[in-house]
């Protein structure tokens, strides 16, 4: 059976200085003390097919909410609120549903000078899911993403992850490298577009898990907008599809 690395740092998630987030990739811009940000994969849907085996992956509301303790630090919980996967493999079926894990995660925007930032953001997750989803083990990683902006208005942004994930053994622990890299431009005051590549290995398997991607954005105002992505796996550790309906509200 093909092991999939679908990293759920929330998707964990894209912001040039103070307008959209979109993408996988992390954004360094931190929320304002007294402010807070509402991140949500509202929909996710993954498919996964070979010669005998079959998987289907259903996400509802996993959401992150962020709120500023400094003007470059900010605190952030997360949580899968609904999750449910179905694998197939010779003729059984295995289906499992409920809640997913809990985030903590701090952001630090050490650097911001230029039109260029970068921040690091250390998390823990706490396993939280119903039975069949999860791992019942806490986990955790550090996250650096960086941003600028080009000539033309084109934003860039990239970051680079190590995850400390357990073993298939359940014996130990696993390190994950995880990176990913962006390009966005708005079109119009509503509408922007982006293309994406994201890149996963893991030191207890050999394979690669490879995507790419493209989004486009629509900002119903400058604190709210719903981004829509579709994903293309790239390597064999990888879903073939991963389809994201996001939405980010600030308030």
């Amino acid at each position: 059976m093909k092991l999939l690395f679908i990293p759920t740092a929330l998707a964990l998630l894209l912001l040039a200085a103070v307008t959209s987030q979109a993408q996988i990739t992390e954004w360094p811009a931190t929320v304002k003390p007294g402010r807070f940000r509402l991140e949500m994969d509202a929909l996710s849907l993954t498919l996964d097919k070979e010669p005998g085996y079959k998987y289907t992956a259903f996400g509802a509301a996993s959401t992150f909410l962020s709120t500023g303790l400094t003007q470059n630090w900010d605190i952030q919980v997360g949580a899968e609120l609904f999750f449910s996967q179905k694998i197939e493999t010779s003729g059984l079926t295995e289906r499992h549903s409920g809640i997913g894990d809990v985030y903590v995660r701090t952001k630090w925007r050490f650097y911001d000078e230029g039109g260029s930032a970068v921040a690091i953001i250390p998390y823990v997750k706490l396993p939280t899911s119903s039975a069949g989803l999860g791992n019942d083990s806490v986990e955790g990683g550090i996250i650096v993403p960086w941003s600028t902006v080009l000539p033309g208005e084109v934003n860039v942004y990239a970051m680079a992850e190590l995850d400390f994930l357990r073993n298939d053994a359940d014996n130990g622990y696993d390190t994950y490298w995880y990176t990913s890299a962006a390009l966005s431009r708005q079109f119009t005051k509503a509408i922007g577009l982006y293309g994406e590549v994201t890149l996963g290995k893991s030191s207890g398997s050999g394979s690669t898990d490879g995507q790419l991607g493209v989004g486009v954005t629509f900002a119903v105002s400058d604190e709210t907008w719903w981004d829509f992505a579709m994903y293309k796996g790239i390597s064999h550790g990888a879903a073939d599809w991963n389809h994201v309906l996001r939405f980010n509200w600030g308030f």
